[in-house]
């Protein structure tokens, strides 16, 4: 399921702790949107993942402005991939 993907990857890069935070800040859902999309195999929505493109977009860019280090660099570029897989996703509920 490209949500655990992409809520593994934040976890990774220590930018989510929780999926109650996943839910909330990234696909902007209830907190226990996570663990019931999980639970019921159900794919995220157009809006979900329209939100969650949004907000890696504009982390993505506001990491890159400031990253200073090879890992900051890095987690920005590694955003922006997982832009591209949410895009992606999108583009193929789109049509």
């Amino acid at each position: 399921m490209l949500l655990e993907v992409i809520y593994g990857e934040l976890r990774d890069m220590w930018m989510v702790e929780s999926q109650y935070e996943f839910s909330r800040f990234w696909l902007g859902q209830s907190r226990s949107y996570m663990s019931c999309a999980k639970a019921r195999q159900r794919p995220p929505s157009l809006l979900v993942l329209m939100r969650l493109s949004q907000r890696l977009a504009s982390i993505s860019a506001k990491y890159a402005a400031v990253a200073t280090t090879e890992m900051e660099v890095a987690n920005a570029h590694k955003l922006r991939e997982l832009n591209g897989m949410v895009g992606e996703a999108v583009g193929q509920q789109a049509a």
